[in-house]
């Protein structure tokens, strides 16, 4: 449709443009044609070829004498129409007459308001294309983008924007649907964490549970009676002993956890000797280790090794890899632990003589409450949080912990710090 008006008006201005080019031609011949010596203004044939030429143009001329008496008139004069022309014929310094031209009736008018057809034309078709091109590639993604953002509102994040050729409105929409993903992956994480947490919650509901309804039970029975003989009050007592102190320590695994994961307890560094801080831990622990009668092994290719980092934090994770250890350990069997310098870091390894762990618990062992096969295989320590805290710690300080089954039998846990 737009290319039949476009070639219609290229006929018409094209035939407008020879009918001007003719007219001009005639409208030159009769100027020269009344440029001639006034005398001749009043023969016959000389009047009679100028109306011809007059004619063949389709204006009109007036001619008049000095005093401004008419002595030739062709042609239809407009009443009030200018003339487009007027030439004054002078001999010397004498006027001798005066000739007007008048152009064609309707001519100029014709003209003029073609001139202004294409030039609305000309304004308008602009208009229309660019507005088509913002309609298409502006207006159309942006009332898109609009819409989406109603929905992201209403929590629908799938949403679909139009390709726009616009640099600036393609990276608004790139930006859309980057946030619509960012998003749709926090909803998901916040779906996990509040499945997370709901079996934190459960199971330090079910490990806090277990001490306290064994501990009711024996106070019960020593304040029924059940426990009628001394010897069996002295294991009453000493099994409410027991389990206030199991108690304890899981509600301050609890704590320290939360102040690890929530609190983001920072390290208080200071300088100490990790061989001497790994040799007081060991002796710390070797009453439970002869209980047991369970042997470690330490060996080291360092006499010593100097680094900064929180020796209260970093207790608490020997001692809790120390403690997992010599519960997988069999009795007579041998807990190895070594240590050594690697580039900027410190390394050591604590490796039991268990039954090591399962392949597909491997990945979850450092989660917190895991359960899974391990709990077959490895009894768990009730809160499951032993591991899972000193690797926070590791990290803490910019070190690490990670787990593996050894060939020979067992799980060894190796951890590094950077020096």
């Amino acid at each position: 449709m737009l290319g039949n008006i476009l070639f219609q008006l290229a006929i018409y201005g094209q035939n407008n443009t020879v009918q001007r080019r003719n007219q001009q031609a005639a409208f030159k011949t009769v100027q020269a044609a009344v440029t001639v010596d006034a005398a001749d203004w009043q023969e016959p044939a000389w009047q009679n070829k100028l109306s011809a030429k007059v004619t063949a143009w389709g204006g009109a001329v007036q001619m008049q004498d000095a005093n401004g008496r008419a002595q030739f008139q062709e042609g239809v004069v407009p009443a009030a129409d200018q003339p487009i022309q007027v030439i004054v014929l002078m001999d010397g310094t004498r006027r001798v007459g005066t000739v007007k031209l008048f152009s064609p009736v309707g001519w100029e008018t014709s003209w003029f308001f073609t001139r202004i057809g294409l030039t609305l034309f000309l304004v308008l078709l602009p208009s229309v294309i660019v507005g088509w091109f913002l309609g298409r590639m502006v207006l159309q993604p942006l009332a898109a983008m609009s819409q989406a953002a109603r929905q992201i509102a209403g929590g629908n994040l799938d949403f679909n924007l139009p390709a726009s050729r616009v640099h600036e409105v393609a990276e608004v929409s790139t930006a859309f649907h980057a946030m619509g993903d960012a998003l749709r992956i926090a909803l998901e994480r916040q779906a996990e964490l509040e499945q997370e947490r709901r079996l934190f919650i459960s199971a330090i509901a079910h490990d806090l549970r277990t001490p306290l309804f064994s501990l009711r039970g024996y106070l019960e029975g020593l304040v029924t009676g059940v426990a009628a003989t001394a010897e069996k009050r002295a294991h009453y007592l000493t099994v409410c002993q027991e389990q206030a102190t199991l108690l304890e320590q899981r509600i301050a695994a609890l704590f320290a956890y939360a102040r690890l994961e929530y609190l983001e307890q920072t390290p208080r560094r200071a300088p100490l000797d990790f061989g001497l801080l790994l040799q007081q831990t060991i002796a710390r622990l070797q009453p439970l280790l002869d209980d047991k009668q369970v042997t470690v092994q330490l060996t080291s290719t360092e006499a010593t090794c100097s680094l900064q980092a929180d020796a209260q934090l970093l207790t608490r994770v020997l001692e809790n890899l120390l403690d997992n250890a010599l519960r997988y350990t069999p009795s007579g069997e041998v807990i190895q632990v070594s240590w050594h310098k690697e580039a900027e870091r410190l390394c050591f390894t604590i490796a039991d003589s268990g039954p090591g762990i399962a392949p597909a618990d491997l990945p979850h062992v450092f989660a917190p409450l895991y359960r899974g096969a391990l709990a077959e295989n490895r009894q768990t320590d009730g809160a499951g949080l032993g591991l899972t805290i000193a690797q926070r710690i590791l990290q803490a300080h910019g070190g690490g912990l990670a787990v593996t089954n050894r060939t020979m039998g067992g799980a060894a846990f190796a951890g590094w710090l950077p020096l």
